[in-house]
Parts: C-alpha cells; structure tokens; sequence
C-alpha cells in the first residue's frame, strides 16, 4: 500500500514539475514590447480608449502576435512643449 501512495504522489511530482519546466520554457521564448502611438482626431470623435482594442484586431498586427495583454490611452496636451513636434506637423 505505501509503495502504491509513494508512486503516485512521485508520478504527480513528476508531473508537476515538468508543466512547471514547459511553462519557464514558454516564458523564456517571448519578448514583451510597449508601443505608443501618437496621433490626432477631431475633438467630437469617439474616445480611442473605445475603439483602440478592435483597430489594433482588424491589422495584420494580430497575426504576428500572441495576445494583446493591455493597452494604454490617454490623452495629452498639444499644447506643451513637449509636443511641440506635434503641433508643428499640424499646421
């Protein structure tokens, strides 16, 4: 009997611990990126926040990618300078 408990709690360990390898190893060959994307639209449009997710599906994007795991919307002032660039290429 105690030979029999001993084998499957080592056939579970064994299986344990090879799941726990074959994710660390799914883990080691993927490489998360951030992108940003800056753009403008009229100030009546919908809120990109709504519409980001399924834009980013419609691409080719969604094909060379495993999953999207978060997007980021917010929005920012023109007017600063740190945007300058952006005015500029505005008008």
């Amino acid at each position: 009997m105690n030979s029999e408990k001993w084998q499957k709690e080592s056939d579970e360990w064994v299986k344990m611990t090879d799941k726990n390898r074959q994710m660390k190893e799914k883990r080691n060959n993927q490489q998360g990126y951030k992108v940003e994307i800056i753009f403008t639209q009229p100030l009546d449009a919908k809120d990109p926040f709504d519409w980001i997710s399924d834009a980013i599906d419609e691409g080719e994007f969604k094909y060379k990618t495993n999953a999207i795991h978060a997007t980021s919307v917010e929005p920012i002032d023109i007017d600063s300078d740190e945007y300058k660039w952006l005015r500029d290429s505005i008008k």
